[in-house]
């Protein structure tokens, strides 16, 4: 075989199958795409999409072709609706024929004494306290909230609250 043609089968042979695309550098590819060089670098790098020359970093038409792809947004797919656990008939029927559990009539009887004897012991300090001079409240001198002065002033507020005296 001639020398002639054995070139050019080699030629031929190692002529590339794609003509090489136009190139971009990084500034160029991020322009394009709308990012940020950065990032467009990242994402090359992640899935092998750049050529890299030093420092430089390189895209080809096919890489931002490829790029776009790998930044759409996968299609929505709707959310099954969740499964509802059947209850029975049994459990259905304990349910509504249970009887109301609540604190039991000694305890209710109990509470209630003891608030009624909290009610009036404050009712009868406030109504010692009612002929003394009102309480400053705006007073932000220490001496002048003597302990006395603090529970009348508690005293005061809980009855207000609770609708045991009118209030001012």
């Amino acid at each position: 075989m001639p020398a002639a043609i054995v070139l050019i089968l080699l030629e031929v042979l190692m002529a590339p199958t794609n003509p090489l695309d136009t190139i971009y550098t990084a500034e160029e590819a991020a322009k394009r795409l709308r990012l940020t060089n950065r990032g467009v670098i990242k994402l090359g790098k992640e899935y092998g999409l750049c050529s890299r020359s030093g420092r430089n970093y390189l895209f080809s038409e096919s890489d931002l072709l490829a790029l776009w792809q790998v930044l759409r947004e996968p299609p929505k797919v709707p959310k099954l609706p969740a499964a509802k656990a059947h209850v029975s008939d049994l459990r259905l029927y304990k349910a509504l024929t249970a009887k109301k559990k609540g604190p039991g009539r000694s305890k209710w009887e109990a509470t209630n004494a003891k608030n009624k004897e909290l009610r009036e012991a404050t009712k009868a300090a406030v109504e010692k306290w009612k002929d003394d001079e009102p309480l400053d409240h705006s007073n932000r001198d220490p001496a002048y909230w003597t302990p006395e002065r603090k529970e009348r002033r508690r005293l005061e507020s809980l009855a207000k609250k609770r609708g045991w005296i009118a209030r001012t």
